[in-house]
């Protein structure tokens, strides 16, 4: 009777290294969540315009413009209210209120102000943001 020898792993390192590479890729896992698609939604419309009515944008002096927001039937979805204004130079400049990573939405009645040199035709543009993901045009005007 023989007595036969276990094969020793050592000796063949290349069926090691496939294990090793195998269990890797067995515990290697998606770590992101699925990318998920943002909607947006035209430029204001009749129906859009009655939505959100209450966003309006003023220019006290020629250094600010002022971003106001009232509330009304939409407001509660809004996490965030983001404003570009375009100078007559060409020169942009954006400023938000609230956070689109909020769970919440941005409270009614506030205001905003952008300072910068708003001596010509100064156009600004208002996106809301939406606690779905998605976003619309809720202003979009020159002053």
């Amino acid at each position: 009777m023989s007595i036969s020898q276990p094969v020793a792993f050592y000796r063949h390192p290349m069926v090691l290294l496939i294990a090793a590479l195998a269990i890797l890729a067995l515990a290697a896992g998606c770590t992101q969540p699925a990318a998920v698609p943002v909607a947006e939604t035209p430029a204001p419309t009749s129906a859009t315009e009655e939505l959100f009515k209450e966003v309006t944008a003023s220019q006290p002096d020629t250094t600010r413009i002022v971003i106001t927001y009232e509330g009304g039937p939409n407001m509660e979805r809004i996490i965030e209210l983001e404003t570009t204004i375009t100078d007559s130079t060409g020169k942009s400049q954006t400023k938000s209120a609230g956070s689109r990573l909020a769970t919440t939405p941005i409270p009614i009645k506030g205001t905003y102000t952008l300072t910068g040199d708003f001596s010509g035709s100064d156009h600004v543009v208002v996106i809301a943001h939406m606690i779905d993901g998605s976003r619309s045009t809720v202003l979009d005007t020159t002053i």
